[in-house]
């Protein structure tokens, strides 16, 4: 899936991972494809609860694909069918969107 987003976008110079994408074969595959990489991990230090950076975007994903069916499970097992459901979403957003401007 990570080959394929690259080819679609040769532009991506930047790629924040999460703490669990800390395996020395992320790191490869972004140098690689020449990317740089940053893992955004929680200070060990800190308790309770903390605001990480770019840690919204993905919360607003979630959120987002879940207000649209439930696709933050995958059901169909398949990675066409929901390549093809999260395309059928990007399109209904978008003409949300376009019909109703903020």
């Amino acid at each position: 899936a990570l080959d394929n987003g690259k080819a679609a976008w040769p532009s991506l110079r930047l790629a924040i991972l999460d703490g669990a994408f800390t395996a020395e074969r992320c790191k490869d595959w972004c140098h690689l494809h020449g990317m740089r990489h940053r893992v955004v991990e929680k200070d060990p230090d800190q308790k309770g609860f903390v605001v990480l950076e770019r840690r919204w975007l993905v919360e607003r994903t979630f959120g987002w694909l879940s207000h649209w069916g439930g696709l933050l499970r995958e059901r169909a097992g398949r990675l066409d069918v929901a390549t093809g459901r999260l395309t059928c979403v990007a399109c209904l957003m978008a003409a949300n969107a376009l019909h109703n401007p903020a």
